[in-house]
């Protein structure tokens, strides 16, 4: 038998987020489902490429969270699934 449940955000990313330059910025984002969901990121309209992000100060962890090191950006990121 195969169960399906569609994705429930457990925790999004807050609105705002204010963080002192030279400071890493940390977005988080949890989401249940069946399958287990795949979380995409966007900066604006642009889907965060994590197999080929070339700017090092951003991360994905494995857990889906959203990383920028040294964040100096003002931008705007939200999380999809």
């Amino acid at each position: 038998m195969l169960t399906a449940e569609s994705p429930n955000f457990l925790e999004s990313p807050a609105k705002t987020l204010t963080v002192a330059e030279g400071q890493s910025a940390r977005f988080t984002c949890r989401v249940y489902g069946a399958p287990k969901p795949t979380l995409v990121w966007q900066k604006g309209d642009a889907l965060v490429d994590v197999h080929e992000l070339h700017d090092q100060r951003i991360t994905v962890l494995p857990n889906g969270n959203l990383v920028i090191e040294v964040f100096s950006l003002s931008a705007f990121h939200s999380c999809k699934s």
